[in-house]
């Protein structure tokens, strides 16, 4: 759910945490539409097919939470 923000609005953002991964913004909201994001946050788990396993809605997530979804999915 990025479309309101824009590349120098998450600068601060990328540099206070020291992040180095690719952050992929949804400037028009297709993809928030695609995937019916209505929740922020929400967790997607994803197989090794490529196909949404799971959803999650809220969080924070434990440790063991996560553990056990992606132990799930690799099965």
């Amino acid at each position: 759910m990025t479309y309101q923000d824009t590349s120098p609005d998450i600068a601060p953002f990328i540099n206070k945490y020291g992040l180095t991964f690719p952050i992929l913004l949804d400037e028009t909201g297709e993809i928030a539409h695609l995937y019916q994001l209505n929740s922020l946050p929400s967790s997607y788990f994803i197989n090794r097919a490529g196909i949404i396993s799971e959803v999650v809605i809220g969080g924070p997530m434990s440790e063991a939470l996560l553990r056990t979804r992606i132990e799930k999915i690799l099965q």
